[in-house]
């Protein structure tokens, strides 16, 4: 026999120290794994298949290192001095991956760019470089575990103990680390400031190390290596151990992507929310590792209760789900929330039970495995890597096959259910292994956990999708589809107007990204319709995003445009086009011009060799997740190097929930990247920023009018009220100094600082502020003069169109003031007058009056097809009329509809037709008898008086 390794004595200190240690070092392994991911994303693309290939690739590292010190980790005889090499290693290469990213980019995508649209191709050369770049500092965090598991465990008995507790404080480290990194590091220091401070921990974790290694160094055995007993190949029973752990990693991971997914339903998708559920994870995970080591230490025997508490990670998973609604005292009204205590208690409801005992069950199958095994590197490092590759496969099996195939609740089930296994393979027959005749606590586990099965409440996630929606429905909508697909959790929603299509919502994991009522369309169709009124003669057109494809449909109205790329991240969005436009003449994707690209719009920017004339996209709000660079320096400099000189970019600028000083970041990045830089506002809070590349001058006034002649785009700019070429400059807002002096010494977003962008209001009140503040700009007689000194404005308009221009910012002004959605606007008829009076204008006179072109379309529609008058078609008809100028047609309409029992008062607007049809006795005798003077409310008095004064009108007051 072998003479036995000589252990020297270390204190409590020196554990004390390397538990510090180990949890300076979990901290930092989080804060490099975010800032890593994060920018491989910006590298390899933030697409489904794209981030899970990098997070697989930074896992298998993982498992390497796992691997390698099961099979050397005996031979390594100063295991903390070596585990030191390895924090070093960690922070060293960590922050040299950190500093170049970014450097990296234009290579990379240029040995990408050949495999862009051969997707098997493409896929397995971002794995292999992710591979590549991530191979060593990933291999030395995987490494680390073992090695101090290795180091501590001085005598027989205390494996158990020493894993729990290392790893329980190596999990809470990530912990701080993920909510550190997110609320204070990043935006002070950057992404490049935040690699630095991770490996200050590294180095500090090293120092630490070194300062007790000598203590657990080990004595080499005096046998010569000839002599060592050979590693023993692992029994039958050890195997199935690391089957159970391999599952259990899997189905707990997996979990986790269907949890996640869940609570976006509830849960505004912001890097805090998923920082935060993140973390209530890992406290978990890691308090429950450390209860563990705390239950090893009074002589528990993993053999014994490993099984029983893999069924309890099944059941606690179930019984979350059960009562989540109860138990985390699920409010409605704070749908779609932003407070992270809300996240914190939803997340803790639903995650943290399952959490703590998945800690536990860690801790205890190690505590078995080494029974089995004897040599502790080995034991440590076979368990952390079978539990590391099954946390590989589970996020993988979930997200690309569970959910997409049976939905959220019917995964949840099946992987609870799947626990069974890996606690069939952790039971037996024969003592300690525990059975339901040997073994209470397997029996009432095993009982818990099929009741929760039988119990399950099937049937409740439609209730949670509905209720998402509570809002839209409350308002007429109706779900039409639900596709719990590999991106995301998408519904549409359709309202109806007289039993026909009115208009269509998308829904993005609760969120409402894009819909085609007439607010939305008229700023996303704007966006196209802008470069191709302005631009000599455009060819080609790229389009990120499609939503609910209001862009799409106006860059194929043009027929100019020969080829248009439409790029989504989401297949799914993509498909969903068949349910906005079922017929497929209208589907903008069935055109022989469109081709479509699932691929993240930054990663195609970087990897396509193409060049446009026009470059248009509409991504989520900046806020949300995952989609801050998009708004970045250095997206609009792949954007800019995409266009042809000449080219046009024009961006969405939604600052309806953000604060004027992120619109200011935001704007300076873009014009920072473009020369020639001005701001339009779309539609209220929806702005237009537009940038030129070597603009070629405006183009003839003879051909600008052509849009609005073409027999597709005509009736288009129309019906999203650009009725005239001259109402294009009135949208006018920004350039030149008045730009520079409103952006003041903002700082650009950049890549390096995403935390640049403060986030969303912190409630309802400032959003008003800063919604008033933002109003401000939207100020069109300002505009107006800023538009005369616009330089801008004089390269994308000709002369005898600005000067026509100068008459629409009144009209502009009546827009921004009537149609605003999200302020309260001051009662219509009076700029309803002005249009009638002073312009030619018929869609923006139906805007005014709740009508628009959709809406007449479908009331001439039904008429046809023999439906009934009802009180709502003679609204819209007498509407219409008013919009014709035939006044007295539009008042029989109107008194006929309140006859037949239309919902609102419609005296005063039939009072006001009649002025206008010079029917001033009948107006005041209408007025004298719809108004009485002691019931007359405020308004009804200014609104007589203005009548008064406009058409000397005898008021009844």
């Amino acid at each position: 026999m072998p003479a036995a390794t000589v252990l020297p004595p270390s204190s409590g200190r020196d554990r004390l120290i390397l538990g510090v240690v180990f949890l300076l070092s979990g901290a930092s392994a989080l804060l490099f794994e975010t800032l890593w991911l994060h920018l491989a994303g910006l590298v390899f693309g933030v697409s489904v298949y794209a981030s899970a290939l990098v997070l697989s690739s930074f896992m298998g590292g993982l498992a390497l290192g796992n691997a390698l010190i099961s099979r050397f980790g005996r031979d390594v005889l100063d295991p903390v001095r070596f585990y030191a090499a390895m924090e070093l290693l960690v922070g060293v290469w960590g922050l040299l991956l950190v500093l170049c990213f970014p450097m990296l980019s234009v290579w990379l995508g240029a040995m990408l760019s050949p495999a862009l649209g051969k997707p098997f191709l493409l896929n397995t050369l971002r794995f292999s470089f992710s591979f590549l770049l991530f191979l060593l500092p990933a291999t030395a965090m995987g490494a680390t575990l073992p090695l101090l598991v290795k180091a501590l465990t001085r005598r027989p008995g205390e494996f158990g103990r020493v894993l729990g507790r290392l790893y329980g404080v190596n999990t809470l480290g990530a912990c701080l680390g993920a909510l550190a990194g997110e609320t204070l590091l990043i935006a002070p220091l950057g992404l490049s400031g935040t690699g630095m401070v991770a490996t200050g921990l590294n180095v500090l974790a090293a120092a630490g190390a070194l300062g007790v290694a000598r203590h657990f160094r080990e004595e080499p055995a005096r046998e010569a290596s000839a002599d060592r007993p050979a590693v023993r190949p692992l029994t039958g029973r050890a195997k199935r151990l690391l089957a159970a752990g391999f599952l259990a990693g899997g189905a707990f991971l997996a979990l986790e992507v269907v949890w996640t997914r869940f609570l976006q339903l509830f849960v505004r998708s912001t890097s805090l929310a998923f920082a935060v559920m993140l973390a209530v994870i890992l406290a978990g995970i890691g308090l429950g590792g450390m209860f563990a080591g705390w239950w090893l230490r009074r002589e528990a025997d993993g053999r014994r209760v490993t099984a029983p508490l893999v069924l309890l990670v099944g059941a606690a998973a179930l019984l979350s789900f059960r009562l989540f609604e109860s138990a985390a005292d699920l409010s409605f009204s704070v749908y779609q929330t932003l407070d992270w205590r809300y996240v914190t208690a939803l997340s803790l409801a639903l995650m943290f039970p399952a959490a703590f005992v998945s800690g536990m069950v860690f801790t205890t199958l190690g505590e078995a495995f080494h029974r089995e095994v004897g040599d502790r590197a080995r034991s440590a490092g076979l368990v952390a890597m079978a539990n590391t590759l099954g946390a590989m496969a589970g996020p993988l099996v979930a997200g690309f096959i569970l959910i997409p195939a049976v939905g959220m609740e019917l995964s949840l089930f099946i992987l609870c259910a799947l626990y069974i296994l890996p606690a069939l393979l952790c039971a037996g027959r024969v003592e300690p292994w525990p059975s339901p005749r040997t073994s209470p606590f397997l029996l009432a586990s095993g009982a818990a956990f099929v009741l929760f099965l039988a119990i399950f409440p099937f049937g409740a996630m439609r209730g949670y999708l509905n209720r998402a929606c509570a809002d839209f429905i409350k308002g007429g909508e109706t779900v039409v589809a639900t596709i719990e697909g590999v991106t995301g959790t998408l519904q549409y929603l359709r309202q109806d107007y007289l039993g026909e299509p009115y208009a269509y919502r998308l829904v993005t994991d609760g969120y409402s990204m894009s819909s085609t009522d007439r607010s939305a369309k008229r700023y996303m169709k704007f966006f196209g319709y802008f470069p191709e009124a302005t631009l000599q003669n455009p060819k080609t057109a790229l389009l990120i995003c499609f939503g609910t494809g209001s862009t799409a449909s106006a860059l194929v109205e043009d027929r100019r445009l020969t080829s248009i790329d439409v790029v989504d991240i989401s297949r799914d969005v993509l498909r969903g086009a068949n349910i906005v436009y079922p017929k497929p003449e209208r589907n903008p994707l069935e055109d022989p011009r469109v081709a479509s690209h699932v691929e993240d719009g930054r990663f195609y920017l970087l990897a396509t060799p193409k060049k446009y004339d026009i470059i248009t996209a509409e991504p989520p709000p900046p806020m949300m997740a995952g989609v801050v660079n998009l708004y970045s320096r250095e997206y609009f400099q792949l954007m800019r190097d995409r266009l042809n000189d000449g080219g046009m970019v024009t961006y969405w600028l939604p600052v309806f929930e953000i604060s004027p000083a992120d619109a200011k970041a935001i704007l300076k990045a873009f014009a920072d990247v473009f020369e020639h830089t001005s701001l339009w506002t779309g539609d209220n809070f929806n702005w237009m920023m537009v940038g030129v590349k070597k603009p070629k001058g405006p183009k003839p006034a003879a051909n600008f009018s052509k849009p609005w002649e073409a027999p597709d785009t005509g009736p288009g700019l129309r019906h999203i009220a650009v009725e005239n070429p001259g109402q294009l400059g009135a949208l006018f807002m920004l350039d030149g100094k008045a730009l520079a002096d409103y952006l003041g010494d903002a700082k650009p977003l950049t890549d390096n600082y995403p935390k640049r962008l403060r986030g969303y209001p912190e409630s309802p009140q400032v959003q008003q502020q800063y919604l008033a503040a933002h109003n401000k700009l939207l100020d069109a007689l300002a505009s107006k003069e800023r538009f005369e000194h616009s330089a801008e404005a004089a390269l994308l308009l000709p002369q005898e169109i600005r000067e026509k221009a100068d008459g629409w910012f009144e009209t502009q002004q009546i827009m921004n003031t009537y149609l605003n959605n999200m302020l309260t606007p001051p009662p219509p008829l009076p700029a309803v007058n002005y249009v009638l009076s002073g312009t030619d204008l018929r869609v923006l006179p139906l805007w005014l009056m709740k009508s628009d072109a959709k809406k007449q379309a479908i009331v001439a529609r039904v008429l046809e097809h023999g439906m009934e008058p009802t009180a709502e078609t003679e609204f819209q008809l007498g509407i219409k009329a008013l919009a014709d100028r035939d006044y007295l047609l539009a008042d029989a309409k109107l008194k006929h509809a309140q006859e037949m029992g239309y919902p609102s008062n419609l005296a005063p607007a039939r009072v006001y037709v009649l002025c206008m049809a010079g029917q001033l006795s009948e107006a005041e005798d209408l007025a004298g008898k719809a108004f009485q003077t002691a019931k007359a409310s405020a308004g009804a008095r200014r609104y007589m008086e203005w009548l008064a004064q406009t058409f000397g009108f005898k008021s009844p007051f």
